[in-house]
């Protein structure tokens, strides 16, 4: 059994390049060389969703306008590369990210990929940038204000930027060096019931042997779905 829904926080990209006397940008690409790699064995393994966490609205925040710079330029790659595959995958780009973009460029590649891919619904990636779960949820209030409607629980959850997620199954958050913890609300009313696995090996390191233990791992674990 594997989880239909998996959420994976990629943590670890630069402590991996400063281990290995690399620059911070070669953390990131090759973290995102692995992303591929992980996202096409979960789904070959029948997940249905998969949701990454490529930066929070924190990561962007704080990070030097070199690295930033860098990290956009690396999901511009991704976007123009995705214009071109063939592989049958949804695309969806979710988060605050154009406030930190400076090449206008991105926006209308993500458009494309979004709307080339939107006939598939069998598998389903989602890229999570500059993504905050209080954001999330303050937009979609902040929607419904403008709409004149009482918030609810399932109203706020159908107007998030991640709206059309289901529950998360399974959470696997990398480069945990002995504090497992959760940061920035990820996926707050998604992840309720989400069984969570926390590996020390900094994303790159990641490799498709490790998500198949986590997922015999989360075969043999007893959903108490929030008992």
């Amino acid at each position: 059994m594997v989880p239909k829904c998996l959420a994976i926080i990629p943590d670890g990209n630069r402590r991996y390049a400063q281990a290995n006397g690399l620059p911070a940008v070669e953390g990131h690409r090759r973290g995102l060389h692995n992303a591929r790699e992980i996202t096409r064995v979960a789904f070959e393994c029948g997940v249905e969703h998969v949701v990454f966490w490529g930066a929070s609205e924190s990561n962007l925040n704080e990070r030097s306008v070199e690295e930033k710079t860098n990290i956009f330029k690396l999901l511009k790659l991704e976007l123009r590369q995705r214009l071109f595959r063939t592989e049958k995958v949804r695309f969806r780009l979710r988060g605050a990210w154009q406030e930190h973009a400076t090449d206008s460029a991105i926006a209308e590649m993500a458009r494309l990929v979004e709307e080339r891919t939107a006939k598939y619904h069998e598998h389903q990636l989602t890229l999570l940038f500059g993504y905050d779960g209080e954001r999330d949820i303050e937009q979609a209030v902040q929607k419904l204000h403008e709409l004149q409607v009482r918030p609810t629980r399932q109203l706020i959850r159908e107007h998030l930027w991640t709206a059309h997620l289901p529950d998360v199954d399974m959470l696997i958050r990398t480069g945990v060096d002995g504090d497992p913890h959760d940061s920035d609300a990820f996926l707050p009313l998604q992840r309720r019931n989400a069984q969570l696995v926390f590996s020390s090996l900094r994303w790159p390191d990641f490799e498709a042997e490790h998500l198949d233990a986590a997922f015999n791992d989360f075969a043999g674990r007893e959903r108490r779905m929030g008992a």
